[in-house]
């Protein structure tokens, strides 16, 4: 048994844990939500995102959450559990189930702990106490629900772990909610200032438990409202209309509006017209500013990682409800010093980012600044960056890591060609998504639009010494042939894993032979012995790219390849699985206008 017990704690992520379910039942709940949290990491990573233990880890950070009224992460939570039991363990399964019980009790809470914060009018109370009354007389029989729930003890029924609440009362918060939505608007009759960013949130909320396909677009729902053409929701959003839509002119609008009430849409949506509205337009739009105060439209999902000088989350629209990669800076306190530089480079990010749009480079969705902090919205949000990826491959995707080789030499291309030197190429800062790889962090690169050249001499900051090229080392001149060293660099891992070895050899290898530098810049001899001991082993087609290794990790600058030059190599035609069909033609090589289309008419 002792045995056992050990074998048991010796699994990933299982020490955290327990100690974090030891600390929940204390109520020492900010700690049992920080060990729960490090489980859920420690067993994505080593078992992956489905795995029984990992879904039990999140599970009981859920509950955690849930207690200390951290309401939309619990229920965002919830949901992944219920999807992922129902996938291993079928939707039957008693553990499913209560997955998909637990999760209707946060969605009550949340929509009754807003309402109470939002209202405390008679009115409104007396509504709640009737829901309550309908739950109490349910209680005896069975339903599950253990405690009574009035206006004045909220809190306490948030305190009670695992309550499970009957169907009935998302029945009756429904009615809640109704009645909510019926004060508020009668409250705005005539209203002529705009609706706050807090308050359409606010009203989308409430929203969820009336008609979850509304929530996802209150502004509409409030113009609707507001010129009595409420009927037609529904037809607005089966047309794939949204809140991202706005601002909208009379022809933009949906046929279904009749026209004499098109003019009133417009004229009213000035109602819902917040900055914010503005944030997810991409190039089109315009940078934001948030005073102290004013809710960013974000509600923040999690970490995917931090650095010197920022952090990026996962964060969910309150406005398109789509999920995005958020990079937040500190603003400086005063003008000047480090943190002054970084703010600058993040600015030059942000304008970089901007006016790229390539399908292998992370796109720009929007930007603004707050009293604390300067904010970059991306998309997408990635599975893992590269590095991940080439740790956790297995074989059968390795076609999938065959055509990363072309499509990144092919966002090079085009970096280059809209004259911008990336400056910091590592598998950390490549995405995986979907099996599409994307560059991403732009936080070194240089625009080199205005300069007589792509060539530098100042001193390199921030550069990664693993892959950096040897001028760069060096402080000699370097141009764009340094991002062609970084990315062979990356080639060369790849090309270890496809020939079914690790990362981590190829620099056992390295520290073993030659000169025993650690790095490829500093261990040319090393790297010849590797390159021939990896043409020897199967599978012989991945020789290739060992060729194109070869060029690009040339010491000397000028006999490195182009990107143009590299793309011309690889996709050739007798290098097809070296590149996804998606680089592999040019746009303009397709007409949905030929003639030719009518060969693939479907008999």
């Amino acid at each position: 048994m002792e045995r056992l017990v050990a074998l048991l704690d010796n699994r990933p992520g299982a020490k955290k844990y327990n100690l974090g379910k030891k600390r929940y039942f204390r109520q020492r709940l900010p700690e049992a939500e920080e060990l729960f949290r490090r489980s859920v990491e420690e067993r994505e990573q080593a078992l992956g995102e489905r795995h029984v233990d990992t879904l039990e880890s999140k599970d009981w950070l859920a509950r955690t959450l849930s207690l200390q009224q951290k309401y939309p992460e619990a229920e965002a939570l919830c949901q992944q559990v219920e999807r992922g039991r129902e996938k291993v363990l079928g939707k039957e399964h008693r553990d499913t189930f209560s997955r998909k019980e637990h999760k209707d009790t946060v969605r009550s809470k949340i929509l009754l702990q807003k309402l109470m914060d939002f209202d405390s009018s008679p009115d409104f109370v007396e509504t709640a106490e009737i829901a309550q009354g309908r739950l109490s007389a349910l209680s005896p029989q069975g339903t599950g629900f253990r405690a009574p729930y009035t206006a004045s003890n909220a809190n306490e029924i948030s305190s009670i772990p695992d309550i499970v609440f009957p169907l009935s009362i998302i029945q009756s918060t429904t009615e809640v909610a109704q009645g909510r939505l019926g004060a508020l608007f009668q409250q705005g009759t005539g209203r002529r200032a705009p609706y706050t960013d807090s308050e359409i949130y606010e009203i989308s909320s409430i929203l969820k438990m009336v008609n979850p396909r509304w929530s996802t677009i209150p502004r509409t729902y409030i113009v609707l409202r507001t010129i009595n053409c409420l009927d037609i929701l529904d037809s607005f959003v089966d047309l794939g209309f949204s809140d991202y839509w706005f601002p909208v002119t009379e022809r933009s609008l949906p046929h279904c509006l009749r026209p004499s009430y098109r003019s009133k849409f417009v004229d009213a949506q000035d109602l819902v017209l917040t900055k914010s509205i503005d944030l997810e337009k991409g190039q089109m739009g315009q940078h934001c500013h948030f005073r102290r105060g004013e809710p960013l439209p974000f509600e923040t999902k999690g970490t995917l990682g931090s650095g010197g000088f920022g952090q990026v989350d996962k964060v969910l629209s309150s406005i398109s409800f789509r999920e995005y990669a958020r990079k937040q800076v500190p603003r400086a306190a005063m003008f000047g010093g480090r943190r002054t530089e970084a703010m600058n480079q993040f600015i030059a990010e942000i304008q970089i980012l901007k006016r790229l749009e390539h399908i292998h480079i992370v796109d720009f969705v929007g930007s603004y600044t707050d009293p604390r902090y300067m904010g970059l919205i991306m998309s997408p949000v990635a599975d893992m960056d590269l590095s991940t990826y080439l740790a956790r491959i297995e074989a059968v995707k390795t076609p999938d890591l065959r055509t990363f080789l072309g499509c990144l030499v092919t966002a090079l291309e085009y970096l280059h060609s809209q004259n911008i030197r990336h400056k910091d190429i590592k598998p950390q800062n490549i995405l995986v998504k979907q099996g599409k790889v994307l560059f991403t962090d732009f936080g070194l690169s240089l625009d080199f639009t205005d300069a007589d050249g792509s060539t530098t001499v100042s001193m390199a900051n921030g550069m990664t010494p693993k892959y950096c090229a040897p001028e760069v080392m060096l402080h000699e001149p370097r141009n764009t042939s340094s991002d062609i060293w970084s990315l062979g660099v990356v080639f060369l891992e790849m090309v270890v894993v496809l020939k079914g070895l690790k990362v981590e050899y190829m620099y056992e290898f390295l520290k073993e032979h030659g000169s025993q530098g650690h790095f490829v810049r500093t261990n040319p001899t090393a790297l010849q012995e590797l390159l021939a001991e990896l043409e020897e082993k199967p599978d012989l087609c991945d020789n290739r790219p060992i060729a194109w290794v070869q060029q690009m990790l040339s010491v000397d600058q000028q006999s490195r390849p182009t990107a143009s030059a590299l793309v011309v190599s690889i996709t050739a035609s007798t290098n097809p699985i070296f590149c996804g069909i998606c680089c592999r033609f040019p746009d303009d090589d397709f007409s949905d206008t030929s003639d030719e289309l009518d060969d693939f008419t479907v008999r």
